[in-house]
C-alpha cells in the first residue's frame, strides 16, 4: 500500500444520496447509486484469514451485503466487475486486487429455507441446490456418465435425499476440476432453517442433515480444492452439533478483538461521516440513544438497519425499525419458559442495571432453556444485549464473565413488547391500561388493587407465586411499569434514605409530576394483608425512602407512598 490511508464511503458523482433500505445485493446497490459504507477491507481479511470462517452477528447487521460484496469481488464472470471496487479501500491494495474475478464462487443463502416440517425443508432444499447446480450447468458435459446423471438429477430436483448430503462437496470438486482453480464457498444465514426447525420440532433431523452437508463440503480434506469458505449466521451452533468434522474452522465471535470486529454494523467514525453526508448532524443524540450501544471486539457499533431507516424517514420521529424485520418468536419463547431466576434478572435489566454472566459460544438449541447462561447467550448473539467489561469470576479464576445490559432504547422496547406480549388477551390487555392509568391519573388504591388481582389471576401459569412470591411479584410489577418509562425514571432495589426501596418512580415531565414509592410485602395464607400493607407504609416512612425523590427534585406533597401485599393470589394496596 502506498500513501496515507484514506477514509472511504462510496458516493457516486452527482447522484442523490440514498441508502436503498433493504437492498443487500452489492452490485445492485452500487449500480443504482446507493450510499455504501465501505467494508471492502473485509475481503483482505478473508484472504489473509483461515480456510473456513464462521461469522456470527445479529440479523440486519450487514452480513448479506458483505457476502454479496465478496461474491462480486472473487467470482469469475464474462463481464468485468472490477469497476465496483475502483473507489473502495481494497483498491489501495494491488496485491489483493489480483484476486478480483479469479475464482469459481458457490454462493447460497439458507434464509429462505425455513419450513414447517423436515419433509418440506428437504423439498425446498432440493429446489435451492438444484438452482445452484444449474448455475454451473456447463460442468456437467465434462463429467463421466454416472456422475453426470447424478448432477442432472440434482439440477432437475429429482434426486433422492441421500444425494443431497454430498451435493456441496461434489459441486466444489466439479468446479475445481472444470475451472482449474480452487473454489470459494459463501453460505449466508446458515442457521436460519435450524432456528425454524427448533421451533417446529424437527431439530434433530435438521442437525443431522447440516452436519453431513457442511461437514462433507468444508472439512480439511477439501483443502486442495477449497480456497476460502465463509459462513454467516446469528449463532454459533456448538461444534459438536454440526461442525464436528471442521477442525479448520475459525469462529469470528463478536466478543473477540480482531480484524472482523468492525466489519458488521457502523462504527462511531462511520456514523459521523454518514451524518455529515446527509446533513443530519443534529440528530446524533437521538441516533445514539435509540440505535447505539453494541460492542463488538472493543468497537462501539450502531445497528445499521435501524440507523439508515431512521435517516431515510426524517423528519418522522424515531421508532423501532430493527424489531419489526423478522420474528422474535424464539427469543420470546425462551424468556417465557425461563425460570424464576430469569424473571428476576429481567427485573434488573428493565431497571437499567447490569447482569454479570459468562457467555457460552458452544450452545445447542436444546440446551438454551436449561441454564440462564444459555438464555443470556442467545439474547447476546441475537442482538438483544450488550456485553462489556470482561472479567474472570471471583468464584472461578478460569471463568470469563461479562457485564450484560440493554444496549439502547430500541431494544428496551423489545423487552417491553415481550412483557406486553404475555398479556395480549382482551381482559389482560385492558388490565394493563387500567394499571397504567392508576399512575398517570393518580386513581384510588382500589383501582390498582383490582387491576393487579385480575392480572395475577390471568397470569398464574407464567408467574408462579408459590415459589418466591415477593420477588416474583416485584418483577411482575416492574415489567408492567416498563410501559411508563417515557414519563418516569423507574429504579428498582435502590438505596434510599436508610434502606433500599423496592421501586422508585421519578417523574421525567411536568405533565405527570407525582412521584411514587412502592414497597412489596408477601403474606402467608393465614396472615393479615391489610396489616402488612400498613407495615409497608410505616417502613417507607421510618427508612425515609422519600429522600431519594426529594433529592431528585420531587416536592414532598407530590410523593405518593404505596404498599402492595400479595397473599396467595389476593392483592392489597394501601396508599399514603
Amino acid at each position: 500500500m502506498t500513501g496515507k490511508k484514506k477514509e472511504y464511503t462510496i458516493d457516486r458523482d452527482c447522484m442523490i444520496k440514498k441508502f436503498r433500505v433493504g437492498t443487500d445485493d452489492f452490485k445492485k446497490l452500487c449500480d443504482e447509486g446507493g450510499y455504501f459504507v465501505d467494508k471492502t477491507l473485509f475481503i483482505k481479511e478473508i484472504i489473509d484469514g483461515n480456510e473456513v470462517t464462521l461469522i456470527p452477528r445479529p440479523r440486519r447487521f450487514g452480513k448479506t451485503l458483505n457476502m454479496t460484496m465478496m461474491r462480486y469481488f472473487f467470482e469469475r464472470s464474462e463481464e468485468s466487475r472490477a469497476y465496483l471496487f475502483d473507489s473502495c479501500a481494497i483498491a489501495d491494495y494491488p496485491e489483493y486486487m489480483k484476486h478480483q474475478g479469479q475464482y469459481p464462487v458457490i454462493f447460497i443463502s439458507l434464509k429462505d429455507l425455513k419450513r414447517d416440517s423436515y419433509d418440506h425443508f428437504i423439498k425446498a432444499t432440493k429446489a435451492e441446490i438444484g438452482r445452484l447446480y444449474r448455475e454451473f450447468l456447463p460442468i456437467s458435459e465434462s463429467l463421466p456418465e454416472a456422475i453426470r446423471d447424478r448432477y442432472l438429477r440434482i439440477c432437475k430436483e429429482e434426486s433422492p435425499e441421500h444425494e443431497l448430503y454430498n451435493s456441496l462437496k461434489e459441486l466444489i470438486s466439479h468446479c475445481y476440476h472444470f475451472y482449474k482453480k480452487p473454489v470459494i464457498v459463501l453460505i449466508d444465514e446458515y442457521d436460519s432453517p435450524m432456528i425454524e426447525a427448533f421451533s417446529k420440532g424437527y431439530y434433530n433431523e435438521m442437525t443431522d442433515f447440516m452436519r453431513s452437508w457442511l461437514g462433507a463440503g468444508l472439512k480439511p480434506e477439501q483443502g486442495q480444492v477449497l480456497y476460502r469458505a465463509v459462513i454467516t449466521g446469528i449463532l454459533r451452533i456448538a461444534k459438536e452439533s454440526i461442525f464436528s468434522d471442521l477442525n479448520n474452522l475459525d469462529v469470528a465471535s463478536p466478543l473477540m478483538i480482531g480484524p472482523y470486529a468492525d466489519k458488521f454494523g457502523f462504527t462511531e467514525q462511520e456514523v459521523s461521516r454518514i451524518l455529515t453526508a446527509f446533513e443530519v448532524e443534529g440528530h446524533a443524540d437521538i441516533i445514539r440513544d435509540w440505535f447505539d450501544g453494541y460492542s463488538f471486539g472493543g468497537h462501539i457499533i450502531y445497528n445499521p438497519w435501524s440507523l439508515i431507516s431512521y435517516i431515510q424517514a426524517i423528519p418522522n420521529p424515531p421508532s423501532p425499525k430493527w424489531l419489526n424485520t423478522s420474528s422474535n418468536a424464539l427469543v420470546y419463547e425462551e424468556l417465557t419458559s425461563g425460570g424464576l431466576l430469569i424473571k428476576r434478572d429481567l427485573e434488573l435489566l428493565l431497571s437499567g442495571e447490569e447482569l454479570r454472566y459468562p457467555l457460552s459460544e458452544n450452545i445447542t438449541f436444546g440446551d438454551i432453556g436449561k441454564n440462564p447462561v444459555n438464555i443470556w447467550s442467545l439474547l447476546y448473539y441475537s442482538g438483544y444485549l450488550k456485553a462489556d467489561d470482561p472479567k474472570f469470576a471471583e468464584y472461578d479464576p478460569n471463568l470469563l464473565t461479562y457485564a450484560l445490559s440493554i444496549p439502547n432504547r430500541e431494544i428496551f422496547l423489545a423487552y417491553r413488547q415481550f412483557v406486553n406480549r404475555l398479556y395480549e388477551t382482551g381482559t389482560i390487555s385492558a388490565g394493563i391500561k387500567d394499571f397504567i392509568s392508576f399512575f398517570l391519573e393518580n386513581k384510588t388504591p382500589s383501582v390498582l388493587e383490582q387491576t393487579l388481582s385480575d392480572l395475577i389471576l390471568g397470569l398464574v401459569s407464567v408467574y408462579d407465586v408459590a415459589k418466591l412470591p415477593e420477588a416474583v411479584f416485584h418483577a411482575f410489577v416492574l415489567g408492567l411499569l416498563a410501559n411508563l418509562r417515557n414519563v418516569y425514571e423507574i429504579r428498582s432495589n435502590v438505596e434510599a434514605g436508610y434502606g433500599r426501596a423496592d421501586i422508585l418512580m421519578i417523574p421525567k415531565t411536568g405533565s405527570y409530576s407525582i412521584g411514587y414509592i412502592i414497597e412489596f410485602k408477601s403474606v402467608k395464607k393465614e396472615g393479615d394483608g391489610v396489616k402488612a400493607a400498613s407495615d409497608g407504609l410505616a417502613q417507607i416512612r421510618e427508612k425515609e425512602y422519600m429522600a431519594a425523590l426529594l433529592h431528585a427534585g420531587v416536592p414532598m406533597e407530590k410523593i405518593v407512598k404505596l404498599a402492595v401485599t400479595l397473599q396467595g393470589k389476593k392483592v392489597t394496596v394501601k396508599k399514603e
